[in-house]
């Protein structure tokens, strides 16, 4: 670095795809955006490079410490990246999912000089400190960092218990004008985070790990305030919540509800919401759509008793269908999302997911492929059977362990199957599929995509 307390720091979000990428959205990088937001507070200077929209290459050597988010299917592309910084002269430091899992693989590159793990905002702030001073590697929860023949492993960082303190993301480091396409409903759409953690252990998915078991919400008063900036600041008619578990308290949503209504937006919003939350606060959905609530994202998996149970989902099929009533009651929109390929699944199953979609006739179903990653308890009981290890292939649309019973390139057709199954049911829903491919460019990449890496899998050897 170059000697003064005012660090020049650019922070990466590389290009890449995602759901919704997909199906035409993409929203700024928050996570990035609270740690700008936090290093900026302490003095120093922020950019912002969002690959996923800017495709301009930054100039690194103008930069004395380079930050990259990493996950596993862009873990390959980082690397190339930190490999750059690194020659450029700056420090280079990894923060998102992958590398806390695999921070053996990153720091023998000799590309990475520290990894953050979890919440980035008062860690990244506190490694700043630590190089400033000059202080020798040491063991500092939260932090790995670059050692002579190898690294210390800090660990975990103590969970920000108090998230009103943080402060909003700084938006204002981006072109807002370059996420316009994001819609709601055809109405400008942008995204929040009102809450951390998850309480919920599925073995598939690794978000208590890297946020924490504890949900730690933030206060309707101040959701509230966040949201005014976005709708009277900005202009903003749709907001995306972002949270894991949005609905977490029946009373914060109640009273964000409230406010929404007492302020007389005219709004329209989509979450993530439990199947098991849904049952339990009929009510509370009711006042979600009074208030503008549009689109409910929920995941019922699978209908298999045995898959439910083995992966610690903690619903039953039965309730996925009572919920589902519950948000057509209200007319809310539902985007429901299955999984194909359970461990324990044979081809019956994989039909019944199927015709389970179907039964509940949502307005969306998303089929992906089961996808052990780095981090999730998954991803440890199939160490033996993993086709990759990180990559391209960790999209959930493609096949990245031997299943013990279908061949992988027999999986990537029933992923195909699932997809033509339930948006050719009937005529209806015929007509509502013709409309969404007219609207979003989902349903052709996707039948493209699993069409053409169908075809190039071989039976005896993966070759995605």
């Amino acid at each position: 670095m170059k000697g003064c307390l005012a660090v020049h720091i650019l922070l990466v979000n590389p290009a890449g795809n995602n759901v919704l990428h997909t199906v035409g959205v993409v929203f700024p990088p928050l996570g990035l955006l609270y740690v700008a937001a936090a290093l900026r507070q302490n003095g120093h200077v922020v950019v912002i490079n969002d690959q996923m929209v800017d495709h301009k290459n930054p100039s690194f050597k103008d930069f004395d410490v380079v930050g990259i988010y990493c996950d596993t299917i862009r873990f390959q592309q980082v690397m190339a990246l930190a490999r750059q910084a690194k020659a450029s002269g700056a420090r280079v430091v990894l923060g998102g999912p992958h590398p806390c899992f695999d921070a053996r693989t990153v720091f023998a590159s000799g590309h990475v000089d520290a990894i953050v793990r979890g919440e980035g905002e008062r860690t990244m702030v506190s490694l700043l400190e630590i190089w400033h001073d000059g202080e020798k590697p040491t063991v500092i929860p939260g932090l790995c960092l670059k050692k002579p023949g190898g690294f210390i492993d800090g660990g975990q960082a103590e969970t920000i218990k108090d998230v009103d303190s943080l402060l909003m993301p700084a938006r204002d480091l981006v072109d807002l004008s370059l996420y316009g396409k994001a819609q709601l409903g055809g109405w400008p759409l942008t995204s929040m985070h009102t809450s951390r953690g998850c309480p919920f252990q599925c073995k598939f998915c690794a978000s208590s790990q890297l946020d924490g078991a504890v949900w730690r919400a933030r206060s309707a008063a101040s959701v509230l305030d966040e949201m005014k900036h976005l709708v009277e600041g900005l202009g903003y008619r749709a907001i995306a919540f972002l949270d894991d578990n949005f609905a977490g308290s029946r009373e914060r949503i109640m009273q964000i509800c409230d406010g929404i209504l007492m302020k007389g937006w005219k709004l329209r919003w989509w979450c993530f919401c439990r199947v098991d939350t849904i049952l339990r606060y009929p009510d509370m959905i009711s006042s979600m759509a009074e208030a503008g609530c549009f689109s409910i994202f929920v995941g019922v998996e699978t209908p298999g008793a045995t898959a439910l149970e083995d992966s610690h989902k903690g619903i039953q099929a039965d309730q996925a269908r009572r919920a589902v009533e519950i948000l057509k009651r209200n007319n809310i929109e539902i985007w429901a999302s299955y999984i194909l390929g359970f461990p324990n699944e044979i081809r019956r199953d994989l039909r019944a997911t199927i015709r389970f979609a179907r039964e509940l006739d949502t307005n969306t179903a998303q089929f992906t492929i089961l996808t052990p990653y780095p981090g999730t308890v998954l991803w440890n009981e199939l160490q033996d059977r993993l086709l990759y290890r990180s990559g391209k292939q960790f999209d959930s649309l493609h096949v990245t362990f031997r299943h013990p019973r279908i061949p992988p390139f027999e999986l990537q057709l029933w992923h195909l199957w699932a997809y033509i199954s339930f948006y050719l049911r009937n005529k209806k829903a015929i007509k509502g599929f013709l409309r969404f491919l007219r609207l979003r460019r989902f349903g052709l990449q996707l039948f493209t995509r699993s069409s053409s890496k169908g075809k190039s899998l071989s039976k005896e050897n993966v070759t995605i």
